[in-house]
């Protein structure tokens, strides 16, 4: 340990009457959650099934709410760590092949976080009303896990 006032001048902290973080060399959050919604929006928005149009189609219409936290942590000046634990709610509008009914439902996914494994997110579907279109359409939004995950693989 230095000598009282003889120490490295980064080290320094306690003279500054502002507080700063000098150099960033002690942990530093910087909030991404804007930015999060942002880039998730432009990756799920669009989205469609993917399925066989005989099947009917089905596409993601907006992205309804992102909840949680987002942010990029520095600690010592140069180590960055992004860090993430969101629930993500989608809206989705299809029509199954041979109908003009609309239906409309929402994707929820939870457990959306920067330390969880792919499987161990949770998917939701629902779906407005109830009917052969509806259980239909819920299938294929079903049926859109994989689509959605290699956007959330892009976003990571």
């Amino acid at each position: 340990m230095a000598e009282w006032g003889k120490g490295d001048a980064r080290w320094i902290v306690d003279e500054r009457t502002d507080g700063k973080n000098v150099g960033s060399w002690h942990w530093e959050d910087i909030s991404k959650m804007k930015w999060s919604k942002q880039r998730l929006a432009e990756l799920l928005q669009g989205l469609d099934s993917g399925v066989d149009a005989s099947r009917g189609c089905l596409s993601v219409t907006e992205l309804k709410s992102v909840n949680g936290e987002a942010s990029i942590t520095t600690r010592k000046g140069n180590k960055r760590f992004a860090l993430f634990d969101l629930v993500i709610a989608a809206t989705y509008e299809g029509a199954v092949s041979g109908s003009e009914k609309k239906v409309k439902g929402e994707i929820k996914i939870e457990e959306f976080t920067s330390h969880s494994d792919e499987d161990e997110y949770i998917f939701t579907v629902t779906v407005e009303g109830s009917g052969s279109e509806q259980d239909e359409c819920k299938r294929i939004a079903e049926g859109m896990k994989d689509r959605i995950l290699e956007k959330l693989r892009i976003f990571v």
